[in-house]
């Protein structure tokens, strides 16, 4: 049963994790949702996000940064309460860890590989940068894998607190 609702449930969290990304990324100008992840060479040929764009930029993130936040905690005290309200913290952190880990390749290996540095259509190109300065992938690499540390401790952090409640 653990194993059932930690793959169904991660599945769904890089689903809609990764989906929200896209879709703000096929809706709004990459100037808004790209900026602040795109490298060096895009940010020193185009102007600065403007106030606006930072302000826009917040606000559409901010139902997926509620979303990739508190599932796994949703997600990890339901499967605590289908184990009978015990979880060992190994399987809660299981839990998490497996949601991230799902995020995280969707939105690095889909969108940040895949749409950005391979295919780099015309959305995701920035006025004033070329195609040929989204190919470089390292630059994506290097964010995931800072963004690795953070995932982990936030997992140990709500497996701790579910597993121990």
């Amino acid at each position: 049963m653990a194993i059932t609702h930690i793959i169904t449930h991660g599945l769904f969290y890089g689903i809609i994790a990764t989906g929200y990304l896209f879709l703000i990324m096929i809706t709004f100008s990459p100037r808004i949702w790209g900026y602040q992840d795109y490298p060096e060479v895009v940010k020193n040929k185009v102007p600065a996000q403007t106030k606006k764009e930072k302000i826009i930029a917040g606000i559409i993130g901010l139902p997926w940064f509620v979303f990739v936040a508190g599932f796994p905690v949703y997600s990890t005290l339901t499967l605590k309460s289908k184990l009978g309200g015990e979880i060992s913290f190994l399987t809660a952190l299981l839990n998490v860890l497996v949601m991230f880990f799902l995020a995280t390749l969707g939105d690095l290996v889909l969108l940040d590989w895949l749409l950005i540095s391979k295919i780099t259509p015309k959305f995701a190109i920035i006025s004033g940068s070329i195609k040929e300065d989204y190919q470089d992938f390292s630059h994506h690499f290097r964010g995931h894998a800072k963004a690795a540390i953070l995932m982990i401790i936030l997992g140990l952090i709500i497996a701790g607190v579910i597993s121990w409640l």
